[in-house]
């Protein structure tokens, strides 16, 4: 679909991760009530519940946790059998809570792959890291939807990612140029993309009059977008954007790969010491060991960094990211595995200790503990055996694997 397709039109849709997508939603239709704004939120059904047409006709509740829910929701899609499949493969990517949004995406799209039109603008709102997107707040948990389940999607449903042509990313640390054309990759058709080369505003701390921004900037045939479209308003100095005319751009002057590369070598202390809870993080969002998550995400933006410098810098903003919201992941971490803790500590006789109140270095001393009294048990005790590697790749070395995104 080029720009001037019949088909290409205004409409919005807003797929929002976070409990307050809807008020984002609001300021895109304030900002043109001309235009048809579309909101995909978590489901109000329950986790990975989403209410949808049913092949024998009607409507009914699909229970994605299951591949019988997966398979009967895409059925009442009416999809050729083959790319229905694919779309089952999309969703059963997605990880838990997260389906549900992914899904609901899907019903907007199935209509361009039958004929129909879908929004020419995409808004992905969430917390981010740059390799996913989820929700929280208090109160309130959602999944992590991640960038590889939504090109499985596009590649899926390749009509209605080709609809796609104006793309916002209205999340943290998505407008690195590597970042960008990742994203890029999934909509062939896209002119303009509007990210964040740094941390994006809040929904009530500026997201909805960034929205309104955008809104007005790729309203119409556009091909040209400019990374000063958000100055003046908080955090506009952190916008990046691309546009096929003018290709990526930031809206301040970005120091070089290797003057980021000597800020990553001088951070590295500091990581060290909150990693190993002889610091502890005052405050997430400010101060040196901020500073530093904010170098390695910004080499991870550049694309002459090697594939395999690549490899080391995604863990360190991972375990970066981990300790600056340690707090978070301890509670997490101990909510979700209780029963296995206790299992593991009482296999050796101890009580297991509650991490959720123990600071960074009194966990990690718990955990040299267990492990110095396991390797003295012959033969170790099954159960603390079973706990050995969640406490070490989980809680000490704040693995992707074993501590989600969503956990943030």
């Amino acid at each position: 679909m080029s720009r001037g397709a019949v088909g290409r039109n205004d409409d919005v849709l807003v797929l929002g991760m976070n409990p307050h997508v809807q008020a984002e939603a609001e300021a895109i239709q304030k900002s043109h009530p001309g235009a048809r704004v579309t909101t995909i939120r978590d489901s109000a059904w329950g986790d990975d519940q989403v209410r949808g047409a049913r092949a024998g006709g009607g409507q009914g509740l699909h229970d994605l946790r299951s591949e019988a829910g997966l398979q009967s929701f895409v059925a009442g899609l009416a999809l050729p059998w083959a790319q229905g499949q694919r779309v089952v493969a999309a969703l059963a990517s997605a990880g838990p809570d997260a389906r549900d949004e992914l899904a609901q995406l899907a019903q907007v799209w199935a209509r361009a792959e039958k004929g129909g039109v879908v929004p020419s603008r995409l808004v992905l709102s969430g917390h981010s890291g740059g390799f996913s997107l989820w929700g929280e707040a208090p109160g309130f948990t959602n999944g992590a939807l991640t960038r590889g389940s939504l090109a499985q999607l596009a590649a899926a449903m390749p009509r209605a990612a080709a609809g796609v042509e104006d793309l916002c990313i209205a999340a943290c640390y998505n407008g690195g140029e590597t970042s960008v054309d990742a994203w890029r990759a999934l909509f062939p058709q896209v002119r303009t993309v509007w990210a964040y080369d740094g941390s994006a505003p809040g929904t009530f701390s500026g997201a909805t009059a960034h929205l309104a921004r955008w809104e007005k900037a790729t309203r119409g045939a556009v091909d040209v977008l400019r990374a000063d479209r958000a100055r003046g308003l908080r955090k506009g100095e952190n916008v990046a954007v691309w546009s096929r005319r003018e290709g990526h751009q930031t809206a301040t002057v970005r120091a070089s790969t290797a003057e980021l590369r000597e800020r990553q070598a001088l951070g590295q202390a500091t990581f060290t010491r909150h990693f190993e809870g002889r610091e502890s993080v005052r405050d997430p969002q400010r101060g040196p060991l901020r500073e530093h998550y904010n170098t390695l995400q910004s080499l991870l933006g550049r694309p002459e960094v090697s594939a395999g410098e690549r490899v080391a810098l995604e863990q360190a903003r991972d375990q970066t990211l981990r300790v600056l919201f340690y707090g978070n992941v301890a509670e997490r971490f101990q909510h979700t595995h209780e029963a296995i803790l206790q299992r593991g500590f009482e296999a050796l006789g101890w009580r297991a200790p509650d991490f959720s109140r123990l600071s960074r270095a009194e966990a990690l001393a718990r955990i040299q503990s267990f492990g110095a009294e396991l390797s003295r048990r012959q033969p170790p005790p099954r159960e603390a055996q079973r706990l050995w590697p969640l406490l070490t790749q989980g809680l000490r070395e704040l693995r992707r694997a074993h501590i989600p995104d969503h956990w943030l």
